[in-house]
């Protein structure tokens, strides 16, 4: 039973995970692995609804891509917060307000049509302080590592999450 004065932190789906100041003890928490085929279809789709390029959807063609094509560096794993807590791995919210601290990609090696690759989340850094103003704030980082049918490393995805208090 919690006291009166302390606060649960709920992950995503509102179970709790710990209470603030002792979010770093999350660190290291792993999701559930997933296997990705990355497929022809999917690339080009991708590859149609990023084109810069003027025109409608019907009046582009969808660009060739075949078995072996090197696809974009990013697409092993577009969105590294999205794709962790789809793996089960609930960010930590222990405040009210929560917002996407931005992204960034390692590319080890190339990742090409057909590679089957295994993703796994895990929670790398959990810094609580405090801010200029007084609030209290948790900044989670998130990795998703890729690697693909050979073993190799393609990449690691790295999504910052930002939660904070209200203003008072």
């Amino acid at each position: 039973m919690l006291d009166e004065d302390e606060t649960v932190v709920a992950g995503s789906a509102g179970e709790p995970l710990a209470a603030p100041g002792r979010l770093s003890a999350l660190a290291g928490t792993v999701g559930t692995p997933a296997v990705r085929e990355i497929r022809a279809d999917e690339v080009r789709r991708f590859l149609l609804a990023t084109d810069p390029g003027g025109g409608s959807r019907q009046e582009r063609q969808a660009p060739a891509v075949r078995a072996g094509d090197v696809v974009p560096p990013t697409f092993f794993c577009p969105d590294p917060i999205v794709a962790a807590e789809s793996m089960d791995l609930a960010r930590p919210r222990p405040y009210a307000r929560n917002i996407d601290g931005g992204s960034e990609w390692e590319v080890g090696r190339p990742v090409r049509v057909g590679d089957v690759l295994t993703l796994v989340p895990r929670i790398a850094e959990v810094v609580e302080r405090v801010t200029g103003d007084g609030r209290r704030m948790a900044t989670t980082v998130l990795e998703v590592t890729a690697w693909n049918q050979a073993g190799e490393q393609v990449g690691v995805a790295r999504g910052r999450c930002l939660s904070y208090e209200d203003r008072a």
